[in-house]
């Protein structure tokens, strides 16, 4: 665990209950989106698989002479 975590759960412990479910509420919109963006990054992901006929490394090499 990292000092930020420690000094972050630290200050957690002194919240009182309604400043707790205002950080609880933060976080589960944080991962929320974070699931989100993951979610439509994975439906990307292969999608250009296939589109050259060439190696991407020896094409970039073509360009650059």
């Amino acid at each position: 665990m990292t000092k930020r975590t420690q000094h972050i759960i630290e200050e957690i412990n002194h919240l009182q209950s309604e400043e707790l479910e205002i950080v609880l509420r933060e976080l589960l919109k944080r991962i929320d989106q974070q699931k989100r963006v993951e979610s439509i990054l994975d439906e990307y992901i292969g999608i250009g698989e296939g589109f050259w006929l060439t190696d991407a490394q020896a094409y970039v090499e073509t360009l650059r002479n």
